[in-house]
């Protein structure tokens, strides 16, 4: 899919929207002021305003009938009540019928103007008088005019506007008394000013006036309506005489009143008796509208369609995940209308604010996407459209609309959650980075969630398609899961967002999420520090061969003997950015002393410490587990919240008290443990062990770390190994080792690995003596006359006895001193080997069943034979398991001795169902070659 365009490529904002010069102004118009002279250019002047009025189905059909109507059609309609949900409104064609009939000879040279008239069966535009009645220009109280006529009523200004002083003195009686008139006298005032336009605007304002006027028959409004009735029906009898009139008030909130409404019913009734009801702006007749007052042009019709059909074959790729509306045809078309706004947007306007009586639907949605396209081609937006998610909460001309009906209260949850550079959504998308922060996807889920908060259903709130809708696009980066997973991940951290009866909704009450953040200040230390080490204890159980400590600080807190013992060092003590040279310092002191000595058995020792970073999230998980216990016995608290609130504490509860312990044994991966000669040259290894499953314990993370580095023996030592200068067991110039000193210096000194137990070394001494490697003597020296030696022959393992008396021999020397005792050993090399007589050196006896994969003589390892300056060893018929056994072996010993190696490796490998092609190529291949090793393929 080719990348699509940003709409700001594309549409093009009239200069004052883009630069957020406008007039805001030019979102209210005010028939009044206009008929007054005043007001913006935009109104006043009748061929601009004819240009920038969008015709719309239904503007065009009534504005043709009044024009008949003026014309002299007594078969056209003569009453007109407006009923309007959103932009180009009552106002805005109260203003058209004004120009159009009073000034038609400076509109019919328009487009607007020339189809009018071309519809009209006169086809010419009709001059009529008109006369605007607005009642929130009207006072109830004495007015003079300009021509010095005072008056008093609605009758009186009504006579005034359509004949000036001549046509009032036929009132002036009843204007004056407050009465009021005939529908006879009615009809012939009308029948004098004919033809003529009445247009009434903002009628319920002056109605809730003149409810506190007295007047001869009641009050002022009672008469006042009586006087609309007559109107409208000697409207209807007199030819070239129409009606326009608007019931409803832009400021009905502040009419919210039982007599607020029953004046509002009692004025519908009375126009509805001769009524034809006028709907300018219906559905999406607000895309032109907006696309005329708000653009300049919204680009090519093929550019729009290609977003249309992007996004069309996005929502059809979420399948279920979207309503079957999303993934119609149609919707395309919606899309391509709306351009490049996103029909959802509008439909939020429309629907749910649009409901709201503290929001003027023409007025306010139209400032408020200004402010929005302001502020969006400011920052130059980069999205195809503009996005329900993508409204700027942050910019003040946005806000002031939003909380001009959402209230002030709302200014804490904008703050903290969306608005501010450190709430909680922007955090979100800085953590992510990625597209996520590109496109603020954080910011936009919880936007479209607050715009989705308010409107008069019974059920606010967005739902899972809502939100998905709010700030979905065809973008690789931003999938459905990432998307899901970003909005999970707001439920979870945002202060003022709710998830109830599966919708996201905004309030003025803080959420779980804030009453948990307020407890936790609340927190000490000590119970942090108690529920880590009850956790570390969880996740660092005593597992063989170890002894396991945990909270570990001192040195004094590890005793000092040949054990195997894991120490998990305090959660204080971590390694990171800034803590870690402390750390190891510490660490250090603890493996080389215990207390004021030094420490014997050192290579029986590691520590564990955390990552700072992890440690960092197990703390603060642990002060939440803490908080939300406190919550949960807090009865007080718990009345306040609904049912569906206790349910997230219970499960968030869990939730944290699964984590804390996974979250532990990953935040403790970094092993601190000695190496070298275990002198005075030891030194202080740190290894990072790496993430590891959730599912881990920390003695298991170290003893495969261990294992994977040879630094641990469970089964196989090979025998070998025990003569070589890495090992260093027997002294340069020494023939032999007491077993017990042998054993000693596996838990003394840090170059030897860590065996899991005695018989790991009694299996190596069994086999080393059974193939010639080295023998074993029992005396008091192991050269004394009456020790027993075994050389080249089987050991019973109650003979390895790990105690002063018992020698581990070289074999030049022991072999020396069998063939001391006895001259003809030769002659006897195939006797029973009883008494003191010992078999030939070399000779083979049975192999324990658990000693070491190498089972026959090392070559030239006869005593007295010649160290080789070169040998090839030939391996054959490995299995796969044992692989690793013949490198630790046949491989590291050699390699730690210095020998320059050269391995050459022939595998075979048969599998009758078929040997994957992938895992030759993207596996074995691409691993060799990564460790730049030569290799080919033979396929048989």
């Amino acid at each position: 899919m080719n990348k699509l365009k940003p709409w700001i490529e594309i549409a093009k904002p009239h200069r004052d929207i883009r630069d957020g010069s406008f007039d805001e102004s030019l979102f209210a118009a005010d028939l009044g002021l206009v008929a007054n002279g005043k007001g913006p250019k935009d109104y006043l002047d009748p061929e601009l305003f004819a240009r920038k009025t969008y015709l719309t189905n239904n503007l065009r059909a009534a504005l043709v009938e009044v024009g008949n109507r003026l014309g002299g059609d007594d078969t056209a309609a003569a009453v007109f009540r407006m009923q309007t949900d959103f932009g180009g409104g009552k106002t805005h064609t109260l203003l058209a019928a004004y120009h159009l009939f009073g000034s038609p000879d400076k509109v019919g040279a328009t487009k607007f103007g020339r189809e009018l008239a071309s519809e009209l069966k006169s086809g010419e535009l009709p001059r009529a008088r008109v006369a605007v009645l607005d009642g929130s220009a009207m006072t109830v109280d004495p007015e003079t005019m300009p021509d010095g006529t005072t008056l008093h009523s609605f009758l009186g200004h009504l006579a005034w506007r359509l004949g000036g002083a001549t046509l009032y003195e036929k009132i002036r009686a009843k204007d004056e008394g407050l009465r009021g008139t005939s529908t006879v006298e009615m009809v012939n005032l009308l029948t004098d000013a004919a033809p003529c336009l009445i247009l009434l605007d903002e009628t319920l304002e002056y109605l809730n006036k003149a409810l506190e006027m007295r007047a001869q028959d009641g009050n002022l409004a009672a008469t006042t309506l009586t006087i609309i009735k007559e109107l409208c029906t000697a409207v209807s009898n007199v030819p070239g005489v129409a009606i326009i009139a608007t019931l409803t008030s832009s400021r009905l909130e502040d009419y919210a009143t039982l007599a607020g409404e029953e004046m509002q019913e009692r004025l519908s009734k009375v126009v509805g008796r001769t009524e034809n009801i006028v709907t300018p702006v219906e559905g999406d007749d607000i895309f032109p509208i907006l696309h005329t007052r708000l653009f300049e042009t919204v680009g090519d019709q093929s550019e729009r369609r290609a977003v249309a059909d992007a996004y069309g074959a996005w929502y059809e790729q979420m399948g279920d995940a979207l309503p079957q509306q999303f993934r119609d045809p149609a919707y395309r078309d919606r899309i391509e209308h709306a351009y490049p706004f996103h029909p959802e947007l509008i439909d939020i306007l429309t629907n749910r604010w649009g409901s709201l009586s503290g929001f003027q639907r023409t007025r306010g949605a139209l400032r408020t996407l200004a402010h929005t396209v302001k502020a969006l081609a400011q920052r130059n937006q980069q999205s195809p459209l503009i996005h329900a998610g993508d409204m700027p909460l942050a910019d003040a001309g946005v806000r002031a609309e939003v909380i001009r009906f959402a209230g002030e209260s709302f200014k804490a949850a904008l703050n903290a959650d969306i608005i501010r550079r450190e709430s909680k959504a922007a955090e979100e998308d800085r953590r992510r980075g990625g597209e996520v922060e590109k496109y603020n996807i954080a910011v936009a889920l919880a936007t479209t969630a607050f715009l989705n908060s308010f409107g008069a259903d019974k059920v606010v709130g967005a739902s899972a398609p809502q939100m998905l809708i709010g700030v979905g696009r065809p973008n690789p980066g931003l999938s459905r899961g990432v998307l899901d997973d970003v909005r999970d991940a707001l439920s979870g951290s945002l202060w003022y967002m709710r998830y109830e009866a599966g919708r996201y909704r905004f309030t003025t009450e803080p959420n779980l999420n804030k009453v948990i953040v307020e407890r936790e200040g609340a927190i000490g230390d000590d119970r942090l520090i108690e529920l880590l080490r009850e956790a570390t204890i969880k996740v660092a159980p005593q597992t063989e061969p170890f002894r396991v400590e945990t909270s570990v600080t001192e040195s004094s807190d590890l005793a000092d003997e040949p054990r195997l013992t894991i120490g998990v060092l305090t959660p204080d003590l971590t390694i990171g950015p800034e803590h870690g040279p402390d750390t190891v310092a510490r660490a250090s002191i603890i493996l080389n002393n215990r207390g004021g000595s030094a420490r014997t058995n050192k290579n029986a020792i590691v520590l564990i410490a955390g990552d700072r970073a992890g440690i960092a999230k197990a703390r603060q998980t642990a002060r939440s587990l803490a908080a939300m216990r406190d919550i949960t016995r807090d009865q007080a608290r718990l009345k306040r919240f609904n049912q569906e609130q206790r349910g997230q504490l219970a499960e968030r509860l869990v939730s944290a008290e699964e984590r804390l312990p996974q979250q532990i044994t990953m935040a403790y991966r970094h092993l601190i443990l000695l190496g070298g000669d275990g002198g005075s040259v030891s030194r202080v290894d740190t290894v990072d062990l790496g993430p590891t499953r959730a599912s881990a314990t920390i003695p298991g993370r170290i003893l495969e770390h261990l294992k994977n580095n040879d630094r641990y023996l469970d089964s196989t030592l090979a025998p070998a190994a025990l003569l070589t200068e890495r090992f260093g067991v027997i002294a340069p110039g020494e023939q032999a080792v007491e077993l017990d000193r042998l054993l000693g210096y596996f838990y003394r000194l840090p170059r030897l690995p860590k065996l899991a137990d005695h018989d790991v070394l009694r299996r190596c001494l069994i086999q080393g003596v059974a193939n010639g490697t080295f023998g074993l003597a029992s005396g008091a020296m192991w050269d004394a006359p009456d020790a027993v030696l075994r050389h080249g022959t089987a050991v019973d393992p109650s003979e390895v006895q790990f105690q002063p008396g018992t020698w581990l021999v070289r074999a030049a020397a022991i072999a020396l001193r069998i063939q001391a005792r006895q001259p003809n050993i030769t002659s006897a090399a195939n006797g029973d080997g009883t008494t003191k007589g010992e078999p030939a050196p070399g000779a083979q006896d049975e192999t324990p069943s658990n000693s070491s994969p190498v089972s026959a003589p090392e070559p030239n390892s006869r005593p007295g034979s010649t160290d080789p300056n070169s040998i090839t060893i030939s391996i054959s018929g490995v299995p796969a398991d044992k692989i690793r056994d013949v490198v630790k072996v046949a491989v590291m010993p050699l390699a730690s001795g210095g020998a320059e190696l050269a391995v050459d490796v022939e595998i075979r490998a048969r599998n009758p169902a078929g040997i994957s092609r992938n895992t030759l190529n993207l596996v074995v291949a691409e691993g060799l070659r990564q460790l730049g090793v030569e290799h080919s393929f033979t396929e048989d």
